[in-house]
């Protein structure tokens, strides 16, 4: 059952079969999304190719965990409840220790003012729901690609900051 809505999800009448789309060793990526249906269905996508994945239920929880574990690409839904996928776009893309990561938009809208606005804010690409597992999974390899990427680290974080981060959650 799990696995017939699953399929239906990501668009495909045919089982789940390995991908043709080699993503990179050690991938970290966080996805906020208001669905735990759907985000239990891009984990189990991203898990079967071997990405570590965290989740997040609204912006909020996203730009804290964003800032904590630093992930190396973040899938973020539009609508969601507190801080909505484009307000945490434009403030992830804007601080200096998150703006880096590359933000994917991936929302059920297919209205081209959404796709403009989400670039405009700072993501880097757009995908629709229901989501094509392949055109995914190559998106995040052509984000996430080792060469000619610099990513800037964080300096350690205090014990202030590690004691914040605790009760924020």
């Amino acid at each position: 059952m799990k696995n017939n809505l699953l399929n239906r999800w990501l668009g495909r009448t045919r089982p789940i079969l390995a991908s043709q789309q080699t993503l990179r060793d050690g991938l970290n990526i966080l996805i906020v999304d208001d669905s735990r249906t759907q985000l239990f269905a891009l984990e189990k996508v991203l898990k079967a190719e071997g990405v570590k994945t965290y989740t997040a239920e609204n912006g909020k929880q996203g730009i804290l965990l964003a800032r904590h574990i630093q992930p190396d690409l973040i899938l973020m839904d539009i609508v969601m409840p507190e801080i909505n996928g484009f307000q945490a776009t434009r403030y992830l893309s804007r601080q200096q220790d998150t703006g880096h990561i590359p933000i994917i938009i991936i929302s059920g809208s297919d209205q081209q003012s959404d796709k403009a606005w989400g670039l405009k804010l700072g993501a880097k690409d757009y995908i629709r729901k229901p989501v094509d597992r392949d055109a995914l999974l190559q998106k995040i390899s052509h984000w996430t690609a080792e060469v000619g990427v610099e990513k800037t680290r964080v300096p350690a974080k205090s014990k202030a900051d590690q004691q914040a981060w605790g009760e924020a959650v």
